[in-house]
């Protein structure tokens, strides 16, 4: 498989949609309820379909109402692992995908761009790699959501169960005895910190991935866990005693 094959063609925005068109098809959740509890717009879904072309903050917000990963930081290493593995100048890569030699460094300070600007820079960097240099890349940047990657998408599937009020409008619980996610006080509890240090770090970005589904603040236990492994440090040699003369 070459670079190329690993960047779907075609539009992002398209895929975004058939991504979200299934997961609502699988939690028996309609496009407007999504859309209400991820951007408080029920209308964001259909937007979609009539040309909106959304920019990574934005989708970020859909995806973890949805339990994805989220695009905008591993777009960004993607960029950064394809200069650093191919030794491209950054100006040459804004350029010649963009249009905009500064559009790296706009990047680096927090830009946001669309997902067709997305689709451009990464069909643009995976024809200038090579498949070896482009799985090196794949392998510094981490994991995607699948919409982003090559991945064929399942088309939408009737509900996994039925609800007992018969609304669509609703999201489905989002803690339950099977669930992934727990609350701010269970997460704390399993990282050895307060309900508060959590609310801190979620204000200045130093704490776990978390996500709002319907209102609510929930953490995955993955992300807890691969946060919590982020933290260990090596233990300190204790000196051999020394030898008395």
């Amino acid at each position: 498989m070459n670079a190329m094959d690993a960047v779907p063609t075609g539009s992002l925005v398209a895929r975004f949609r058939q991504a979200i068109e299934v997961w609502c098809s699988r939690n028996g959740v309609s496009a407007g309820a999504l859309g209400a509890a991820s951007l408080r717009d029920r209308d964001f879904v259909p937007s979609l379909r009539g040309g909106r072309n959304p920019r990574l903050r934005t989708v970020d917000r859909v995806l973890a109402v949805m339990g994805e990963p989220p695009a905008g930081p591993p777009f960004l290493w993607e960029v950064e692992a394809f200069l650093a593995v191919t030794g491209i100048k950054l100006s040459m890569l804004g350029f010649g995908a963009t249009g905009n030699p500064s559009f790296v460094a706009q990047l680096r300070k927090g830009l946001s761009p669309t997902l067709t600007t997305v689709r451009d820079v990464r069909t643009w960097m995976a024809s200038h790699a090579s498949a070896e240099e482009w799985r090196e890349i794949r392998a510094r940047t981490g994991a995607m959501p699948r919409f982003l990657t090559g991945a064929k998408l399942p088309p939408p599937e009737p509900p996994a169960r039925s609800r007992s009020n018969g609304s669509e409008d609703e999201l489905p619980p989002p803690c339950s005895e099977d669930s992934p996610y727990v609350d701010t006080r269970e997460a704390a509890e399993r990282l050895g910190l307060s309900p508060r240090t959590l609310d801190t770090y979620r204000c200045t970005g130093a704490g776990p991935w978390y996500y709002r589904l319907g209102g609510c603040v929930r953490y995955r236990e993955t992300d807890l866990e691969a946060w919590d492994a982020g933290r260990r440090r090596p233990r300190r040699r204790e000196a051999a005693p020394q030898a008395s003369p």
